[in-house]
């Protein structure tokens, strides 16, 4: 058999003959560099496995209260704050009833509230350091606004006393209960004195634990005892819609 008959031979066992400067080191030293590249790859593969895994187990191993935290943090509450003072509880109710007023009666003007604790709202003119009397409300004050027939208040009273619910449909021309969801019960009543005009207009909101909240409107100004006029100037559905308003902690 000649040479081109056995370079023939190679050639169609290889489909190709080798470089002439061919050089076996180089070639398993790209071997070896492969391998290696192969190894790297699989390295980084692992890794971000691992890291994709353990950022998706990470929620389940939180304790369930940090869990609860982190997806309430955006939430909003309306309970009220627990070291809250009655001082600072009646500021922050008062602000609320302001706003929801004015957002509920457009034509009002000036709406602003002043509250003080354990003293009757009826009265204005008591000195703040009389001293609290058996049955005195928690707290009581006036939502104070302008329409346009003038300056007048609408009272607030907020209390634990079974006396609120007791008299409160004595006299009154209309009285019935609303029951609420939440499984508190609102009593709307309303008073006429003899006349066609309604003199006097109360929503009484009773919470299950006992307490009372109650918002009143005259046809004068509660907070002054003048300022007469034919009927009152907040309906009965507006107090109850204040009195039942889910954005006030009243308790």
């Amino acid at each position: 058999m000649s040479e081109q008959e056995i370079r023939e031979g190679m050639l169609l066992a290889v489909w190709d003959e080798p470089p002439l400067d061919f050089d076996p080191d180089a070639l398993i030293r790209r071997v070896e560099q492969k391998k290696s590249r192969r190894r790297a790859l699989v390295g980084v593969g692992v890794a971000t496995a691992m890291i994709v895994v353990t950022s998706l187990t990470l929620p389940g191993l939180l304790p369930r209260d940090q869990d609860s935290q982190l997806g309430s943090a955006s939430q909003t509450t309306t309970s009220a704050p627990p070291s809250e003072s009655v001082d600072q509880k009646a500021q922050r109710i008062g602000d609320k009833l302001a706003e929801k007023l004015a957002l509920r009666m457009t034509n009002l003007k000036e709406v602003y509230a002043s509250f003080r604790p354990g003293a009757y709202a009826y009265e204005p003119n008591a000195p703040t350091t009389t001293s609290p009397r058996s049955g005195d409300p928690e707290l009581s004050g006036f939502v104070y606004l302008t329409d346009e027939i003038g300056p007048t208040a609408i009272q607030v009273v907020l209390t634990k006393s079974k006396n609120a619910e007791k008299v409160l449909c004595m006299g009154a021309s209309t009285c019935h209960d609303v029951k609420q969801n939440d499984g508190t019960t609102v009593t709307e009543a309303e008073y006429n004195d003899g006349g066609p005009d309604i003199t006097r207009a109360v929503s009484l909101r009773k919470f299950q634990s006992g307490y009372y909240v109650q918002i009143s409107s005259f046809s004068y100004n509660p907070a002054t005892n003048q300022g007469l006029r034919q009927t009152v100037p907040v309906p009965v559905a507006v107090l109850t819609d204040l009195v039942t308003s889910p954005g006030i902690a009243w308790q």
